[in-house]
């Protein structure tokens, strides 16, 4: 009987400490809450309006750099690195508002600065080299590049990359320190360009006149620069045929449809006056031996 009284109190006295140990978690998370809420509250406001801010920020820097008639490219360069230092300046806030010691963390990241630096290194490069792009002028938003056997339409040039759209619409992401490292074509930097096109002609045929047709062709065209060194030459005696180079002076903005539209207009024309355009042959001569009545 009294076995049983001293486990039951014994018992007792354990569920009581558990509870005391339990009543004081609850007091010491409750005080924490209390303390910490509040901070974590501000910083979430701090962190989703900032973050609301910076693209506000941003969207008016770009409307005022436009209407500053600010080159596009360095709109777009430098909206990206304000976005980024003013996001960075959010996170720096949220935890500052949580309750990090700001000295600590400053001297924290700035021994880290050197660590990340040295592993991002390549990163580092193709922000200093869409510096230098800037700088230079080399290119700018809108022209036509091609590099490293990539082509397309300069849209945005970023700290990072710059982002080439292809005629097919689709996107190419190039690092910038490739750019200031490989040679770059620009396309259409220039307000005139030449179009250079091979127009095949049997050797039957006549030069001169076809000559005549393809620059009859070129006349005609309002997209041709009739006040440039506009040409129609030989350029090779090929197996099958005798090719005739043709230069076509147009504006940048009509290469394209110069390119094209030439190419059948001038088939279509030598056509019409009778002008073989050939395909690869081979003619094959068989010749009699008379002295051996064989052929060979």
């Amino acid at each position: 009987m009294y076995f049983f009284l001293d486990e039951t109190l014994d018992i007792n006295k354990s569920v009581e400490e558990n509870l005391s140990v339990a009543q004081k978690w609850l007091e010491a998370a409750y005080d924490w809450a209390v303390a910490f809420l509040p901070k974590l509250i501000a910083a979430l406001v701090i962190f989703f309006v900032g973050w609301w801010l910076v693209k506000l920020v941003c969207r008016i820097s770009v409307k005022a750099m436009t209407r500053a008639k600010i080159d596009k490219t360095v709109i777009t360069f430098l909206n990206s690195i304000l976005n980024a230092v003013l996001k960075i300046l959010i996170i720096l806030c949220v935890l500052s508002t949580v309750g990090f010691d700001m000295t600590t963390l400053i001297a924290t990241v700035s021994a880290a600065t050197v660590a990340i630096g040295l592993a991002l290194k390549d990163s580092l490069a193709n922000v200093a080299s869409g510096t230098l792009i800037i700088i230079n002028k080399k290119f700018k938003v809108g022209d036509y590049i091609e590099t490293e056997g990539l082509k397309g339409t300069v849209v945005k040039i970023d700290m990072m990359y710059t982002t080439l759209c292809t005629y097919n619409n689709r996107e190419i992401l190039i690092p910038n320190s490739r750019l200031t490292s490989n040679n770059i074509i620009n396309y259409f930097v220039r307000e005139k360009r030449r179009v250079d096109l091979v127009i095949p002609i049997s050797y039957s045929e006549d030069i001169e006149k076809a000559r005549g047709v393809i620059m009859e062709v070129l006349d005609e065209s309002d997209l041709v620069l009739h006040e440039e060194n506009n040409k129609v030459q030989v350029e090779k005696l090929n197996e099958s045929s005798v090719d005739l180079m043709v230069w076509i002076w147009c504006d940048s903005e009509d290469y394209w449809k110069v390119y094209y539209s030439m190419q059948e207009n001038i088939k279509t024309r030598l056509e019409k006056n009778g002008i073989i355009i050939p395909f690869n042959q081979l003619d094959l001569h068989i010749v009699e031996d008379v002295t051996k009545g064989s052929l060979k």
